[in-house]
């Protein structure tokens, strides 16, 4: 059967369909606890939640062992937090469903709100909200919108890693996250971001060129006026130079703040974007030179972190 829908009466007469972010928020414990019994119950055949699911291609999808993978949240660095997910028989990265609030909701629905009033770059603050910023930058990013023909993927972000959902006409169509002045590089050494970075930005295929990452760079800018110099973790996507180009013809206050960083962002590792632009378009080049090698805007395979069960 397909997932069912949660909705509520309003004045009236108004029914309104409900969606995990709308419910009361989640608890990381609560959330791995309710995976490992799923997962028991369904070793063990006591498995007494829906047994089929209807993705929007309408083909069931039955809710056995096999077709259930296991997700980490978080990093090696972070507590664990398990994420349970629904996938294809036939194709482990084919995700159609996760496990929330004791019921599976397919992707679409996990990624909306019927509350209004959540609109626009919305700070990532809850449980939750940390599970769709993971579900944009783990699945749909790293496996249903992955770039054709590249292998770049995002690490999962830690847990307290500051970042922002972008919310548009109830979905949530992207997000950015900020390495912040000070926070450590990785959990492998000692060194600490010299000044703070936009780290990893993504838009929904569906939504772009419609000026949404142009909002997402203006957010960036804005959100630190204390800052006299802010970077972008390297290497800038073509795109994403053809952005800055954008931003910085319109706001030329930022053209000497702006700048191209490769962690920690020693005055050697961070060179200005504006400056480079202009002397690539002497030359015809759409891309910025890449510094040397070692860049750290990590990336990961999602696949890697699929566990199955």
């Amino acid at each position: 059967m397909r997932s069912l829908m949660l909705c509520f009466t309003f004045a009236q007469g108004e029914i309104k369909e409900i969606y995990p972010i709308d419910l009361p928020d989640l608890d990381y414990r609560a959330l791995s606890s309710t995976s490992e019994n799923i997962l028991t119950s369904l070793a063990s055949n006591t498995y007494e939640g829906e047994h089929w699911f209807i993705p929007s291609n309408g083909s069931k999808v039955e809710v056995t062992h096999d077709n259930v993978g296991r997700l980490q949240l978080f990093g090696d660095d972070d507590p664990p937090c398990t994420l349970l997910t629904l996938h294809m028989p036939a194709d482990g990265t084919q995700v159609v469903a996760l496990n929330l609030h004791g019921k599976w909701w397919s992707l679409n629905d996990v990624l909306k709100t019927s509350i209004k009033s959540r609109s626009g770059l919305v700070m990532v603050q809850s449980v939750m909200e940390r599970v769709i910023l993971f579900l944009l930058s783990q699945i749909i990013f790293g496996v249903l919108e992955k770039p054709s023909g590249e292998e770049i993927y995002f690490s999962p972000h830690p847990m307290r890693e500051f970042g922002k959902i972008l919310w548009h006409n109830g979905e949530a169509v992207g997000f950015y996250t900020i390495k912040k002045k000070g926070s450590l590089c990785d959990g492998f050494t000692r060194r600490s971001y010299q000044l703070s970075v936009l780290d990893t930005v993504f838009v929904r295929t569906r939504w772009r060129r419609s000026g949404l990452a142009l909002q997402i760079l203006a957010d960036f800018c804005k959100s630190l006026p204390n800052e006299e110099v802010i970077g972008i973790s390297c290497p800038i996507s073509p795109s994403m130079i053809k952005v800055c180009s954008k931003y910085l013809l319109m706001h030329q206050d930022q053209r000497d703040r702006l700048y191209e960083v490769e962690a920690p962002g020693g005055w050697g590792q961070r060179r200005n974007i504006w400056l480079n632009i202009q002397l690539n378009r002497s030359t015809n080049s759409e891309a910025l030179p890449r510094f040397g090698s070692g860049c750290t805007n990590a990336k990961a395979q999602v696949r890697s972190n699929v566990q199955q069960q």
